[in-house]
Formats: structure tokens, C-alpha cells, sequence
């Protein structure tokens, strides 16, 4: 196979996608899927790379380690299967979003994401964000998730509601394209 997936994680400071994606580029690589993100002071990417030359991995790890290391950064390249690409257009499913308000306390991440597990949905996107109301912490959650056609959307809902009511959480379940219209500004 062709591809490979590429992880980075360290501090945030500007130019790293523009070292790693020219670092890529030397080696003859496309990106053709990436996700980065910062979390408070650091920095985490994803990437699914195109290497039509099978360069060899061993050699861009050191490559984008040497240059990122002197950012703080450090990355980790694995080859991608051809049954990892393909499994992932074999599932039939719906796009939903679930969202959660509530106290922030320890296990709630757990038990809703062992709950969504349960129904064999996977979490496509998960975020986290931390707020203070009335001097307590509370948490809000947003998973998008895809949701096997085989999966009764009211099963799902059900099970949310009754964990999420377990940790004092309000949940909300709908399908992404409703979520889309009802938040658009």
C-alpha cells in the first residue's frame, strides 16, 4: 500500500504545517487527508499521506523528527493497510451529532463513549470544552458520530438520555443534517 498516516503532537508555534507539508513534498508525498487541532498550548495532527514513490518511512521519520524536534514536536509514521481503507467504505451508516451539557466530573467521558461504543457507532469528531457558570465547572460535549443504519435511532437516544441522566447530563441526539440547519447562522 501507498499510504501511510502521520501523527504529530507537541507545543504550538506558527509554521508546522508549513515545515511538515514541506518536508512531505521533498519525499515526492501528497496529504490527502489531515486534522490538526490545538488544545490549550499544544498542537495535534492527523494526516493520511499518498507516497507514489515508496520512499521509505524510516527515512521521513527522521527527516520531519530532526526538524520538528527543534519545535518541540515529535512525529510517529505508520503504513496504512489497504483493508483499513476498505473497511472504511464498506460501513453503511448516518452522520449524528450527540451533545451533553452538565457538571464536569470524572468518568463522564467514559461512560457516554462506552455508551456510543455499545451500539458499534463511532466517534468521528469528540470535543471538550470546560466553562464556569455560577462559579462550577461544567462541561459541554460534542460527539459527531456515525451511526450504523442497522442502529434504531430511538434505541439510540434512549441509551444516551439514560447514561447521561446517570452524571447529571442533558443530552441531545439528532442527525447531522438537522443539527447543520437548526445551527446555522
Amino acid at each position: 500500500m501507498d499510504k501511510f498516516v502521520l501523527s504529530v503532537i507537541g507545543k504550538d508555534k506558527p509554521g508546522i504545517l508549513a515545515r511538515i507539508s514541506t518536508i512531505l513534498f521533498q519525499f515526492g508525498c501528497n496529504i490527502e487527508d489531515v486534522s490538526q487541532t490545538i488544545l490549550q498550548t499544544e498542537f495535534a495532527s492527523i494526516f493520511i499521506v499518498h507516497n507514489p514513490r515508496g520512499c521509505a518511512l524510516d527515512e521521513m521519520d527522521q527527516a520531519l523528527n530532526h526538524v520538528l524536534g527543534g519545535m518541540e514536536l515529535s512525529a510517529h509514521l505508520r503504513p496504512m493497510t489497504a483493508q483499513q481503507t476498505e473497511q472504511a467504505a464498506d460501513t453503511e451508516h448516518e452522520p449524528f451529532v450527540i451533545t451533553t451539557k452538565g457538571p464536569d466530573q470524572p468518568g463522564t467521558i467514559s461512560a457516554v463513549t462506552t455508551a456510543i461504543a455499545s451500539l458499534l457507532c463511532n466517534v468521528v469528531h469528540f470535543r471538550a470544552i470546560i466553562t464556569k457558570e455560577d462559579n462550577v465547572d461544567a462541561m459541554i460535549m460534542i460527539f459527531e458520530v456515525d451511526v450504523p443504519k442497522n442502529v434504531d435511532h430511538r434505541t439510540l437516544r434512549q441509551v444516551m438520555v439514560e447514561v447521561c441522566a446517570g452524571y447529571g447530563l442533558d443530552a441531545s441526539v439528532q442527525h447531522r443534517d438537522i443539527f447543520e440547519t437548526i445551527h446555522r447562522v
